[in-house]
């Protein structure tokens, strides 16, 4: 592919603003922009009591020409942590006496901007990132179900239940099913987000650069072969880079091979380093033969060719969601480290590695390249390299991202549809609970580890529909702990601090805690507030499971593993799983407020069973013999 120009395709037409997807694609972004303002409580609002526990909310505002305006809504509070969920009638606009559906992101924002707690300097970037986010799902949904236009029969390839692992990864559609600028990727133009969004399935092909090593932090596990790892990263590729590379008037070995993003090169390495390429602190060597896919997150891509090769996470610079997708240097620092020492924890403990069989995906190797020019910051050329799930599947087994779990298939059936009717329903789902549940309260109970087990960082695996274990994924700063209250610290000895500069820009992006509540929550923010609530509410919208039901499901789980390990009873009452409030991150004011703003929420848990498990006192029965 020419670097400097690309074919415009189909990103000049603008058929899919006319389509059903559009609208699908509006509703969907005022709903989740609502149900997170409301939850959040970033807005002022009025609810009214409907039959049936719906919800009517209210919320006022005034038109540009003085008129006041009501938008009015209908939904309810669940079970799960009292989220707010619409219901699938589009949100109305009240004014003049007319009623009409929403449409317009700015006019809504504008309309009740006075009873919007937001930062007023935030407010247009926050506008910008949902119209994008609207853009590209509308865009998105058009041309894969136009790919998918014809009759699609049980058997059809074209199916996700259908696809290998790696085919899903990169198919789905959805998602983040919270925050509503899901799809932001603020960076991209129209014709990047085509040529880079996974739902158009691009072949990309990596750029590869030689950096100067006396500007570069470069870590990686002490279980990598350097020379191996570079030959199945380039393959013949490796002699031709290396040749061109002695052709430069530069010593060789004082420069190390690592890749950037075909978009990053074009938008961001080529305006702004042009001293350091110029001073040949970086050396362009080509692009890469092997093509890739990109994942879910865009940003880590899949060999298509060798899907047992290493993923490859790069430092895209987008802002996509809460934060923009850069690899800071400490976190490079900090990825294998932290990797070999979550692998430790998990080989060493029988529960987790043989009876539990639990994956930890390690990333290897690390680099991050720092200019000289202090304006650009570090972190903005970096990659990491993560090991590929086919490496631990065994015979028999497939995988699933967690975030499939909770799609619909082409057909409009659950993706999971096939397997909830073969094994049932409740059985099904007590397995999936009993393989993604256990793991996470393992390692936090017995090891002191919080786990970030969003939808993406988390892998189910399973044998013919039936769950058997889980992959876990993304740990360089997808972790917390506190360090005198872990296993193995001595490995940590290495990590490295995260910066002043990177918490002032990015408040809650930290590993090292000081307080049980705070590592407890963490594992909630993600795994139970998000994660597993979007599991809830689709197994009570398709399969008829009550998220009643569902965490009281998850629950028995929990003290279930309560029972079965009571002299871990002390770390029972430390991270107190079952209390009755609990913490989790506000995501959407992420993008209204700045970093020194409270953004969370004290939320009621449905976890909360009035008591902790109690480690019973034994009373000896003294018999008297006559």
């Amino acid at each position: 592919m020419n670097l400097l120009s690309k074919s415009f395709g189909t990103a000049l037409d603008t058929e899919f603003l006319f389509s059903e997807y559009y609208i699908h694609s509006r509703r969907r972004v005022f709903k989740q922009l609502i149900q997170a303002l409301l939850y959040e409580n970033t807005i002022s609002y009025r609810e009214q009591v409907l039959a049936e526990n719906r919800i009517e909310f209210s919320i006022q505002g005034v038109s540009t020409s003085g008129d006041p305006v009501i938008y009015r809504c209908t939904g309810y509070r669940r079970a799960s942590f009292g989220r707010v969920e619409l219901s699938v009638e589009p949100v109305m606009r009240l004014c003049a006496d007319e009623i009409n559906e929403i449409e317009s992101v700015r006019q809504f924002l504008t309309e009740i901007a006075a009873s919007f707690t937001i930062a007023v300097e935030f407010l247009e970037r926050f506008i910008q990132e949902l119209e994008h986010t609207l853009a590209n799902d509308a865009a998105a949904l058009f041309y894969a179900n136009h790919r998918y236009l014809r009759v699609i029969s049980p058997g059809d390839s074209c199916l996700l239940r259908h696809m290998a692992y790696d085919d899903i990864e990169s198919n789905l559609l959805k998602a983040h099913p919270y925050h509503p600028c899901y799809k932001s990727r603020i960076g991209f133009d129209a014709l990047d987000n085509r040529h880079y969004g996974p739902e158009f399935s691009p072949e990309i092909k990596l750029i590869w650069l030689a950096i100067r090593k006396s500007h570069c932090l470069a870590i990686a596990s002490p279980s990598l072969n350097e020379a191996a790892f570079y030959h199945q990263q380039l393959g013949d590729q490796l002699i031709e880079f290396t040749q061109l590379l002695g052709s430069y008037s530069v010593n060789a070995d004082s420069y190390l091979l690592m890749p950037v993003h075909p978009w990053q090169w074009l938008n961001q390495l080529l305006p702004l380093y042009t001293a350091d390429i110029h001073a040949q602190h970086i050396i362009l060597l080509g692009e890469g033969a092997q093509p890739y896919c990109p994942q879910q997150s865009i940003r880590t891509l899949t060999n298509k060719h060798h899907p047992e090769n290493f993923y490859v996470k790069l430092a895209l610079n987008i802002v996509n969601t809460s934060t923009s997708r850069g690899l800071a240097e400490h976190t490079i620092a900090n990825a294998p480290v932290i990797s070999d020492w979550l692998h430790q924890i998990v080989s060493g403990d029988s529960y987790l590695a043989e009876t539990l069989k639990t994956i930890v995906l390690r990333e290897v190797k690390a680099i991050s390249f720092s200019s000289n020019a202090e304006a650009i910051a570090s972190g903005k050329i970096a990659c990491l390299w993560r090991e590929s799930l086919h490496l631990y599947l065994a015979d028999g087994e497939q995988a699933i991202p967690f975030s499939g779990l909770t799609e619909v298939d082409r057909d409009r059936r659950p993706l999971i549809d096939d397997w909830a009717a073969h094994y049932g329903v409740r059985e099904w789902l007590g397995q999936l609970l009993k393989v993604c549940v256990l793991p996470l309260i393992r390692l936090l109970y017995a090891h002191g580890v919080a786990m970030e087990s969003h939808a993406q960082n988390m892998m189910l695996i399973h044998k013919d529909g039936w769950p058997t274990r889980v992959a876990l994924k993304d740990f360089h700063d997808g972790v917390r702990f506190i360090p005198d209250q872990v296993t193995h610290s001595e490995i940590l000895s290495s990590l490295w601090a995260t910066p002043q500069q990177h918490l002032a820009t990015n408040s809650s992006s930290y590993i090292c805690a000081g307080d049980p509540e705070d590592v407890k929550n963490y594992l909630y923010s993600a795994f139970f507030s998000m994660n597993l609530s979007e599991v809830a509410l689709f197994f009570d919208l398709h399969f008829n499971v009550s998220e009643t039901l569902f965490w009281d499901l998850v629950v028995e789980r929990i003290l279930g593993y309560q029972r079965d390990f009571p002299d871990q009873q002390q770390q029972f009452e430390l991270y107190n799983l079952q209390s009755e409030y609990v913490i989790v991150e506000a995501h959407t004011k992420r993008r209204l407020q700045n970093e020194s703003s409270v953004r969370i929420n004290r939320v009621k848990n449905p976890l909360f069973t009035g008591h902790l498990f109690k480690t019973p006192t034994v009373i000896k029965e003294v018999c008297h013999h006559e």
